[in-house]
C-alpha cells in the first residue's frame, strides 16, 4: 500500500469474506423487526434493494462512460440469473416471517451442497465421494428440521426455506457457468421483478413508525455492502474457503435472532442444524485441503 491509504482490495480474500458474512447476519434480524405484513415487507426490501443497485449500476457506468442503456440494461443471461435471485430474496423474506430465523437460516446453508448436486444433474459433472456423503447426511438432518414442524406454524416457512436454498443454487450456477454476466445488473433486475410480483397483495403505505429505519437499513447497508466484501473476497480464495466462512452467517444470524428477540431455536433444529454446519464445514475442509495438495504437487512436478 504505497499511498498508505486502506483500501479494500488489499485485504485478504478471507477477511473480506468474513466481513461480508458480519454484514449480512442483522438480515434475518431485521425483516423480523418490521412489522407490517410479510407482502408489503417483502415490496419495500425488494425495491429499497432494486433501487439502491440501480444507482450503483448508473454510477459504474459514468465511471466507465458507458451510455445509459450499456450501463443499465442486462442481457439475457443476467436476466436469467436475475429470476433465480429474485426468487431467492423473496423466498429468504417470506420464509423468515413464517418460521423460526434459525431454521431458515440453517437450510438455507446448505446451498453449495444444492449447487453442486445441480451442476450434477443440469452440467452433468462429476462429484467427489465426500460431496455424495455430506449431501446424504445433509439431506436426512434437512427433513428432521422440516418434518419436525410439518403441519405446524412454521411448514409453509421451512418449505420457502428450501424454496430459497433451491433457487439461490440455481442463481450460482447460473453464474458460475457464464462468467460475463453482471452481477450487480442480474441482481437489480431479479429485485425489480421480485418487487412486481408483491404489488397485487402489498400495501405500501401500511408502515409502522420504525419500519422504514430497518428496510433501509436492509435495502441500502445491508445487503450491497455485504455483497461488495462477499463478491471480492470470493475471487481471491477458493469457492471450498469462501463455502466455509459463509456458514457463519447462520450461526451469528441465529444468535442475533435469539439475544434481540428471544426466539430460541427449537431441540430439533439445534441438533440437526449443528449436525448440517459439521458436515459442511469438515466437507469444505477436505475440499481445500485437496485444492492446495493438488497446487503443492503441480509447483513441485
Amino acid at each position: 500500500m504505497g499511498s498508505g491509504r486502506f483500501k479494500i482490495a488489499d485485504l485478504h480474500g478471507a477477511w473480506l469474506v468474513l466481513i461480508g458474512v458480519l454484514i449480512i447476519s442483522p438480515d434475518a434480524l431485521l425483516v423480523r423487526l418490521v412489522k407490517a405484513d410479510d407482502m408489503t415487507t417483502a415490496f419495500w426490501r425488494l425495491l429499497i434493494l432494486g433501487s439502491t443497485l440501480a444507482l450503483i449500476a448508473f454510477w459504474r457506468g459514468m465511471r466507465r462512460r458507458q451510455s445509459l442503456r450499456h450501463a443499465m440494461m442486462p442481457t439475457r443471461d443476467e436476466m436469467l440469473a436475475g429470476l433465480f435471485y429474485g426468487g431467492t430474496s423473496a423466498c429468504f423474506i417470506l420464509s423468515i416471517r413464517n418460521t423460526d430465523a434459525a431454521n431458515t437460516l440453517v437450510i438455507i446453508a446448505a446451498t453449495p451442497l444444492l449447487s453442486a448436486l445441480i451442476a450434477v444433474f443440469v452440467f452433468k459433472r462429476v462429484l467427489a465421494v465426500r460431496t455424495w456423503i455430506a449431501s446424504v447426511v445433509v439431506f436426512v438432518s434437512l427433513a428432521a428440521i422440516v418434518g419436525a414442524g410439518f403441519g405446524g406454524a412454521n411448514t409453509l416457512g421451512d418449505i420457502l426455506a428450501l424454496g430459497t436454498a433451491i433457487c439461490m443454487a440455481c442463481y450460482f450456477n447460473v453464474v458460475g457457468t457464464r462468467i460475463h454476466i453482471d452481477a450487480v445488473r442480474a441482481m437489480m433486475v431479479g429485485a425489480f421483478l421480485a418487487t412486481l410480483v408483491m404489488v397485487p397483495n402489498a400495501s405500501p403505505m401500511a408502515l409502522e413508525p420504525l419500519d422504514p429505519i430497518w428496510l433501509i437499513l436492509l435495502g441500502c447497508v445491508v445487503l450491497p455492502l455485504s455483497f461488495l466484501f462477499i463478491t471480492a473476497g470470493a475471487k481471491k480464495i477458493p469457492a471450498a474457503e469462501a463455502g466455509l466462512i459463509m456458514l457463519n452467517e447462520a450461526i451469528f444470524g441465529s444468535l442475533l435472532v435469539w439475544l434481540v428477540i428471544d426466539e430460541v431455536p427449537s431441540r430439533t433444529t439445534l441438533i440437526c442444524g449443528s449436525i448440517v454446519i459439521v458436515t459442511l464445514a469438515t466437507h469444505s475442509y477436505l475440499g481445500l485441503r485437496q485444492s492446495r495438495m493438488r497446487k503443492r504437487a503441480a509447483k513441485t512436478a
